[in-house]
């Protein structure tokens, strides 16, 4: 009977300088391997791959994505740059990763083949603490994972009798993605507007928000498969992008995504801590301390299996974007994906009219129907709530939150970790605080990152009109490139009328109105 056949991803992990290690403390340096390879296992685990071959220095596993592979790959040595910078030269464990997709034979749990050879072969070419890819997974990852890569071409290899397209992926430099299944925003252009978006052990303590971020649907849009989130909606495969900064000392009060509860809990019991500790969160407020354990690894595993586990007891199957990843080790934050974009404060302006919309599953005048539907939810929650509007229709709401600020911040950092576009306040409490298009018909959210190419008086300009604000507004676009804006004007219909007649005095040609408030707008 001939072996089967499929078409997989191959991720082939080994550790540079093994020999060197080995020839220095054998016991340390499979100690310390074994270690570090049961971090990647959990990575692996994480991203729905599986580990089928492990062998001294070497480790491969297999994933259905190649983007879950590469995100991947990409964690594992983030977590091992952050391992390695807080350890002891002697006890550092470097990796190179190769990942490559193509087809297998299967041999029991073991596969086989030119794919799995490949991977090898990258792995060879990656250097060390890097990632190289394979010109199949390139090709698949972008418009999906926008990650900058250097491309070195079609390289000959051992055993392999073709030659291999390439990349080597740049850690750090990652730019927004791109969903296959929704066009990313085109920018302005001279001729038009094209419109887009505890438990508890010995030094162990599990904690979790018990107020914390809720699913807003029982059905998770395929965004849930790319970030650790279940309060958001979003597009496809869309991930926030990497920072360069080096790890900085733990300030409780900068943690993401948690109330000021939260703040408070941390400062209490992390802050005092030994240094073998590691504090594991989730945007949905969900998070988990490790104190007092052997190592640093030891306690990140553990933190990051206990936030899981808590994870698990509100979605027993969860997928890769509602798990848990690591924030800080030690005294050290070494999450090092950039902080999420927010509007400028005030959030909210200082007085506003009251708006005589009632909040309802029909008020949103963008947003996905199926995060819509679960405003019960929301509406039986306790004061102190927020429901923020983004990109691509997603819809975020939190409640019973310590202050309405908390409330306003949790949902903002959500919404723009998950877009990467400064979202919106839609509504705080029960009453909706911003005027959506009557006349006109709401496409998406404005952001001012739709216009690249303006000069800074207009892209300031256009920040104003983005800024917090119950008044009719509007922003006009005319086929020269001109803007116009009006501001607190009596009516929607007036802020329209004035925005054209601004855009016509700037020198603008066949000007049109292209948003109203914080809303892109089409005619009905």
């Amino acid at each position: 009977m001939q072996p089967a056949r499929r078409l997989t991803t191959i991720l082939a992990s080994d550790v540079v300088g093994y020999s060197l290690l080995v020839s220095q403390n054998e016991e340390r340096a499979v100690r310390l391997v074994r270690q570090r390879f049961a971090t990647v296992t959990s990575f692996v685990s994480q991203h729905d791959g599986r580990v089928f071959n492990t062998a001294g220095d070497s480790l491969l596993a297999e994933f259905q994505s190649p983007v879950e592979a590469v995100r991947c790959a990409l964690e594992i040595q983030e977590a091992m740059r952050a391992s390695n910078g807080m350890a002891e030269e002697s006890d550092r464990v470097v990796l190179r990763i190769g990942v490559n997709l193509g087809d297998v034979m299967t041999s029991g749990a073991d596969l086989l083949g030119d794919g799995v050879n490949i991977a090898a072969r990258l792995e060879g070419l990656a250097p060390p603490g890097g990632v190289c890819v394979s010109g199949a997974v390139y090709d698949q990852i972008r418009g999906k994972l926008v990650i900058e890569a250097e491309d070195l071409g079609e390289k000959h290899v051992k055993n392999i009798p073709r030659p291999i397209r390439a990349f080597n992926l740049i850690p750090g430099r990652v730019s927004v993605t791109v969903s296959p299944a929704r066009s990313r925003p085109k920018p302005i252009h001279a001729t038009a507007l094209l419109l887009a978006v505890a438990a508890v052990g010995a030094g162990l303590y599990v904690l979790r928000d018990r107020l914390p971020f809720r699913e807003t649907s029982a059905e998770l849009s395929p965004i849930a498969a790319s970030t650790p989130s279940a309060a958001v909606a979003s597009a496809p495969g869309q991930i926030p992008p990497r920072s360069n900064r080096a790890p900085r000392p733990f300030v409780p009060e900068e943690v993401p995504f948690m109330d000021d509860r939260v703040h408070d809990r941390l400062r209490s019991f992390y802050v005092p801590a030994l240094d073998s500790k590691a504090l594991a969160i989730s945007i949905n407020g969900h998070y988990a301390v490790a104190t007092q354990r052997v190592d640093l690894e030891a306690a990140r595993n553990e933190a990051l299996e206990a936030c899981n586990a808590n994870v698990r007891r509100v979605f027993p199957s969860p997928s890769p974007q509602q798990r848990c990843f690591i924030y800080a080790v030690g005294k050290e934050v070494v999450w090092t994906t950039n902080p999420p974009p927010m509007p400028p404060q005030p959030w909210l302006p200082a007085s506003r009219p009251p708006l005589t919309t009632k909040l309802d599953a029909g008020s949103f005048p963008v947003g996905q129907p199926a995060l819509r539907k679960n405003l019960t939810s929301y509406a039986s929650g306790g004061p102190s709530k927020a429901i923020a509007l983004g990109r691509g229709g997603q819809i975020n709401y939190a409640w019973n939150r310590s202050s309405e600020h908390a409330a306003m911040r949790a949902v903002l950092q959500v919404c723009g970790y998950i877009s990467q576009r400064a979202c919106i306040i839609y509504a705080l409490n029960d009453e909706i605080v911003v005027r959506a298009p009557e006349g006109m018909r709401a496409v998406d959210i404005l952001s001012v990152e739709d216009f690249p190419n303006l000069d800074l008086v207009d892209r300031q300009r256009i920040e104003a009109t983005y800024s917090a604000g119950s008044d009719w507004r509007a922003l006009a676009v005319g086929r020269s490139g001109r803007i116009g804006i009006a501001v607190r004007q009596p009516t929607e219909q007036a802020a329209v009328d004035a925005a054209i007649r601004d855009c016509g005095q700037a020198g603008g040609i066949d000007c049109a109105v292209v948003a109203v408030g914080h809303f892109i707008v089409a005619r009905r």
